[in-house]
């Protein structure tokens, strides 16, 4: 699926509250506190003046509520982190749109030892608006990862994944499902005790229930630590060829890159950035070159209020002639602030969020707006 600016204006509340809320105490701690069961909750109230995400779309008022259990084992030579909960979202007016959404996520990892890693597995029923499609749509999506690392000698280690996915779109047969298979590998050298360099390929297979498949083939190099001086993170860019089959469609050829920085301005003030450009495919069966940019500060007035703002633009180029000479721009801009009323208990976040979408296609050229008021709780 493509990039849509549309998701980040729901879960802007969401990631606003997150920012600023430190380790709970656990309701269970067992074996010295090596296991800990967390118990999460959620409820807020919202306002969207854009529900479906296109030029004719009306507004709605919103309500959601979300349940949750946490794990965290540290004993042991792999830790695991799991997590379970369901998310209900009711609609004022457009009550056809209501939802009842199950998730689920685990991760083992293992950080000692010459061969270090994570396997994630996760599943989690999802709806939303698409930008591109321009309707809400209810999917349940299944991913699976297994990411490793081993140092070769000294300066040299080697770094592969392997992953799959999988978007079942639910009771829309206009929609086309997707799986996608991918495989990495990556040579890193370490060029200084801050800063590492890295070379790697990238394949990734994917086919949809119209019958149609594409292979893409990424090739990049890039450097992860620290970047510049106070910028700390990881860039990758590179050249990437996608071979679609199945269609008419020729090959795509592109620059790809990927980049997620953050600078600590001070104490108080973080600085965090990302950029993305990549290949992708919309639940209308189009290929995509998608790019975008963010850019998302936080400051941290005391160890109660904090405050959040973000602002992002992106294109998405619908390729070929199935994709109509389609072409479409966005800027979403963000603004939030966080209050803990009891500690980690009790968190209160308001968020206002903005987007803008230009596009040659009439119907996809609409306006956003929302504002959130969340309190969630971890205990």
């Amino acid at each position: 699926m493509p990039p849509s600016p549309l998701p980040r204006l729901a879960l802007a509340a969401a990631l606003s509250a997150l920012l600023a809320c430190p380790p709970a105490h656990a309701l269970v701690s067992l074996n010295d506190g090596r296991n800990q069961i967390y118990v999460t909750a959620s409820a807020g109230f919202s306002w969207d003046s854009n529900i479906y995400a296109n030029a004719t779309s009306g507004g709605d008022y919103l309500f959601n509520a979300g349940l949750g259990l946490e794990l965290k084992r540290r004993a042991g030579l792999i830790s695991v982190d799991g997590s379970v909960g369901i998310d209900a979202t009711r609609f004022a007016d457009n009550t056809a749109e209501n939802a009842l959404n199950p998730r689920f996520r685990t991760e083992f990892s293992k950080q000692s030892g010459r061969t270090t890693g994570v396997l994630s597995l996760g599943a989690a029923r999802q709806s939303r608006a698409d930008s591109a499609v321009n309707l809400r749509s209810e999917s349940w999506l299944y991913d699976a990862a297994l990411n490793l690392k081993y140092p070769i000698i000294e300066r040299y280690s080697v770094a592969g994944s392997v992953g799959y996915s999988r978007l079942d779109y639910v009771n829309n047969a206009v929609l086309v499902d997707l799986q996608t298979f991918s495989a990495s590998a990556d040579l890193f050298y370490v060029y200084t005790s801050e800063r590492d360099l890295f070379a790697g390929y990238r394949y990734r297979h994917g086919e949809t229930s119209a019958s149609s498949a594409f292979d893409d083939h990424a090739f990049t190099v890039g450097v992860s630590g620290k970047i510049l001086p106070k910028l700390n993170g990881v860039v990758r860019v590179g050249y990437q060829v996608r071979d679609p089959s199945g269609t008419s469609e020729d090959a795509y050829t592109a620059l790809t890159a990927s980049a997620a920085t953050t600078w600590n301005l001070s104490r108080r003030i973080t600085l965090t950035g990302q950029a993305a450009k990549d290949f992708s495919t919309t639940a209308t069966n189009l290929n995509i070159d998608a790019l975008t940019f963010n850019l998302d500060v936080q400051y941290a007035m005391n160890s109660k209020l904090s405050f959040a703002s973000g602002a992002g633009y992106g294109i998405n180029e619908f390729l070929g002639v199935p994709g109509a000479d389609r072409k479409d721009e966005f800027f979403t801009w963000n603004l939030g602030a966080n209050y803990k009323v009891l500690d980690e208990r009790l968190t209160v976040a308001l968020v206002y969020a903005y987007l803008r979408n230009w596009s040659t296609l009439d119907y996809s050229d609409f306006e956003r707006n929302s504002l959130n008021l969340n309190l969630s709780s971890r205990f």
